[in-house]
């Protein structure tokens, strides 16, 4: 997600509380994966929490692309 829009994402970063929070949130839940995947047995509770984690992550993936998309439109349209 950084590579293609590294300049839009660091002004987001900076200028929305929204989007930083979801970013913020988005590393955190790919540390507490990774923790989990570090685990040699996956209980069916660990399973749970992982496609729980998943998902949380796939919503704000897909809002923080939204808030990039509408951040490039206005910018377009200045």
């Amino acid at each position: 997600m950084l590579d293609k829009n590294d300049t839009i994402i660091k002004e987001l970063l900076e200028k929305n509380d929204e989007f930083r929070k979801l970013f913020e949130e988005h590393i955190r839940l790919e540390q507490d994966l990774e923790a989990l995947y570090s685990l040699k047995y996956f209980p069916p509770e660990v399973e749970l929490k992982i496609k729980e984690i998943k998902l949380t992550k796939l919503k704000g993936k897909d809002r923080m692309n939204q808030i990039i998309k509408e951040y490039k439109e206005k910018i377009q349209g200045e």
